[in-house]
C-alpha cells in the first residue's frame, strides 16, 4: 500500500493530512500561549519579538483546519439533510458543554462580576470565534459542493482566482467593496475550497519540486507576515498580525499543504530516499500513534486549551510572574503544558462512557 495511507481500526485514513491537522492544532494552542506572553513585554524588545514573531508562524494553524476539511468534504455525494444533520452533531455535541463552563472559569481569573450579564457577555465573546465561523461555512458547503461537483476543477479554478483577489485587496484594505459585489467569495469557505484543490490537482512540476515551492511560499509569506507584525506593533503597541481574510496567511497555509501532500507522494515512489525513511518512521514507528492520537483529538484540543491557559494565565498575574520571565525558557513550558493538560483532558474524557461524546474525536 502507498506510504500516503494508513489503515486504522480497519479504515484507510491519507497519513499526510492527519499530520497536517496535528499540526494545525498545535499551531493554533502556539498562537494563543505565545500572544499571552507577548503582551507582557515592552514593543522591540528582544522577548517581544521572540514571543510575537511565533505568532506569524502559528497563524498557519486555522488555514490549515479549514484546507483539510475541504479537501474531505468536497465533491462528494451526500443527503442534504443527512449532512447537516451530521456535521452539526460533530460540532456542537462537544462544543456546547466546553462552552457553558468556560465563562465560570473566566469569570473567576479576569475578576468578573458573577452575575449573568457578565456569563452573558462572555459566553459571546469571541474565544470560540471558530466555532461560530465554522457553522456559517457549513450552512453554505452543500451549496459549493454542488458546485465542484458540476464544474470539477476547472469551476474551483475560477472560484479561486476571484477568492484570492478578494484575498490580496483585503490585504490592501480596499475592502469591503460597496459597489463591487465580491462578498460571496471573500471569506472563509475559500480555504475549504483551496483545501480540495491542492488534495487533487496534479501540478506539472515534479514532487521534489513541488516541495521546494511550497517551502518558498510558505517561508517568503510568513516573513511578509512578521515584517507587517513588527511595523504594526510600533504603531500600535500590541501584536497584530495579517488577519485571515488577506493573501499572507492563505499562501502560508497553501506552502506547508503542499510540503506535507508531495513529501508523501515523493517517498511512495522513492522507497529507497532518505525522505522516505523519515516519513516511513513517522508513519510506521511509535511516531504514529502520538501523530494519531493528537489528529483524532484535535477538535477537542481546540475546545479545551482554555481551560489550562486561563488557569496558569490566573497564576502568571496573581501568583508566580512567570510570564515576564526568560521567555526562551518559560514560553516553551508554558506551551508543553497547556498542550498536555488539554491532549489529557479529552483523551481521558473519550475513555469514559458517555462523556466521551464531548470528547471531539474523530
Amino acid at each position: 500500500m502507498s506510504v500516503m495511507y494508513k489503515v486504522v481500526n480497519g479504515k484507510k485514513r491519507i497519513f499526510y493530512l492527519d499530520q497536517l491537522r496535528a499540526l494545525a492544532i498545535m499551531l493554533v494552542v502556539l498562537a494563543h500561549v505565545f500572544r499571552n506572553f507577548s503582551n507582557n513585554f515592552a514593543v522591540g524588545t528582544w522577548q517581544w519579538y521572540f514571543s510575537t514573531l511565533w505568532v506569524d508562524i502559528a497563524v498557519m494553524g486555522v488555514p490549515l483546519f479549514l484546507m483539510i476539511s475541504g479537501s474531505l468534504l468536497l465533491n462528494r455525494d451526500y443527503e442534504l439533510g443527512s449532512f447537516l444533520k451530521h456535521r452539526f452533531a460533530r460540532i456542537l455535541i462537544p462544543f456546547i458543554p466546553w462552552a457553558i463552563l468556560l465563562p465560570f472559569l473566566l469569570m473567576f481569573v479576569n475578576g468578573y462580576d458573577v452575575s449573568l450579564v457578565s456569563y452573558k457577555n462572555i459566553f459571546l465573546d469571541k474565544q470560540y470565534w471558530f466555532i461560530y465561523m465554522l457553522i456559517g461555512v457549513y450552512l453554505f458547503l452543500p451549496v459549493i459542493n454542488s458546485f465542484v461537483k458540476e464544474f470539477k476543477l476547472r469551476g474551483v479554478e475560477y472560484f479561486l482566482v476571484v477568492w484570492l483577489v478578494t484575498m490580496v485587496l483585503g490585504f490592501l484594505n480596499k475592502y469591503p467593496f460597496h459597489e463591487l459585489e465580491l462578498s460571496y467569495f471573500a471569506g472563509y469557505l475559500g480555504y475549504f475550497v483551496m483545501g480540495y484543490y491542492l488534495a487533487n490537482k496534479d501540478f506539472k512540476l515534479s514532487d521534489k519540486n513541488m516541495i521546494r515551492l511550497g517551502f518558498i511560499i510558505a517561508v517568503v509569506f510568513t516573513f511578509i507576515n512578521m515584517r507587517y507584525t513588527i511595523s504594526r506593533g510600533f504603531t500600535t503597541k500590541s501584536v497584530m498580525w495579517c488577519t485571515y481574510l488577506t493573501i499572507v496567511p492563505v499562501m502560508q497555509a497553501t506552502g506547508l499543504f503542499l510540503i506535507f501532500k508531495y513529501w508523501a507522494a515523493f517517498s511512495s515512489k522513492n522507497p529507497g530516499s532518505f525522505k522516505n525513511r523519515i516519513y516511513s518512521f513517522l508513519k510506521d514507528s511509535f511516531v504514529f500513534k502520538i501523530i494519531f492520537a493528537i489528529s483524532t483529538y484535535s477538535y477537542g484540543i481546540f475546545l479545551v486549551h482554555y481551560f489550562p491557559l486561563n488557569t496558569l494565565k490566573y497564576i502568571g498575574n496573581h501568583m508566580i510572574p512567570f510570564f515576564k520571565w526568560n521567555p526562551l525558557i518559560w514560553l516553551p513550558l508554558n506551551y508543553i503544558a497547556v498542550f498536555v493538560l488539554a491532549f489529557l483532558i479529552v483523551f481521558i474524557c473519550g475513555h469514559i462512557p458517555f462523556i466521551k461524546r464531548f470528547s471531539g474525536a474523530h
